[in-house]
């Protein structure tokens, strides 16, 4: 049972191109971006220095050496993968989008069939300079950016959004008219 946390998220086409031109330019896209997970976790409010120096204890044990910090608090129960995820993105600058309020344009939508998305969980987010967004629920696993590559002509630039929001907005968008229903 979390607490909500209000992380970081793009939820218009404006402020997605202008996160791209600041990554673009080398800059930062978070104030904690390159910063230790158990640091970032602590700065968006999910763990404390309580739960910090616990964690830090334990991975002097022998068993927990070779986990990294963010492993060990999913393992303990502490944070859940997502937490951990959106905390990955924010440290290596990984854009993260509300999907379900970004405003993607039609044209854009359409540069990946409904059917090709939903089939790789992956939701067209934005067009810039060449680039497709193209929000996954996790950005350091995601195998197909060759694939659509080829299919669009594109870049592909990964972003962040929750599986479970890919999943409903996949599942309303850019469907065809159904030819079967008569009209009249």
């Amino acid at each position: 049972d979390q607490k909500f946390i209000p992380w970081p998220s793009i939820r218009t086409q404006q402020q997605l191109y202008e996160a791209d031109e600041v990554r673009r330019n080398g800059g930062q896209i978070y104030a904690a971006q390159g910063k230790k997970i158990g640091e970032i976790l602590k700065s968006v409010g999910i763990i404390d220095d309580k739960i910090l120096d616990g964690v830090e204890k334990r991975h002097q044990t022998k068993k927990a050496k070779d986990k990294p910090t963010g492993e060990l608090l999913v393992y303990m129960g502490i944070i859940d993968q997502e937490s951990l995820t959106r905390a990955l993105c924010i440290q290596s600058g990984i854009l993260m989008v509300d999907i379900l309020s970004l405003d993607v344009p039609i044209e854009v939508l359409r540069l990946v069939p409904n059917e090709n998305a939903r089939g790789k969980n992956a939701m067209p987010a934005g067009v810039n300079k060449g680039t497709l967004f193209l929000a996954v629920a996790d950005p350091f696993n995601f195998s197909d950016q060759q694939h659509f590559a080829f299919s669009t002509g594109l870049n592909i630039k990964l972003v962040f959004a929750p599986l479970k929001d890919i999943i409903q907005r996949i599942g309303t968008e850019w469907k065809e008219p159904d030819p079967e229903v008569w009209i009249g």
